[in-house]
């Protein structure tokens, strides 16, 4: 293998290690939402109105819909790089 070869392994290894790592972050705050929101429909099925579940200006769901599409966008560019 050649030095250049070499090389771009070790460049293209430290960016896959990034986009592990960021999508490990990525899968966190994924969990951590869905904690929340599993939380808030078992306050729901309690018996808990509406109103005491749901905060104005919450934006729970919008903000999962932002972490999904970064998700998928960091397994379509690690797919890329293998």
């Amino acid at each position: 293998m050649s030095s250049p070869d070499v090389v771009s392994l070790l460049e293209n290894s430290k960016e896959l290690d990034r986009v592990r790592k960021e999508q490990e972050e990525i899968l966190l705050e994924i969990n951590k939402l869905h904690k929340k929101l599993q939380t808030r429909q078992r306050q729901l099925n309690e018996g808990m109105s509406p109103e005491v579940v749901e905060k104005p200006g919450d934006t729970s769901l919008a903000r999962l819909k932002v972490l999904y599409t970064q998700a998928k966008d960091l397994s379509e560019s690690e797919a890329r790089k293998r």
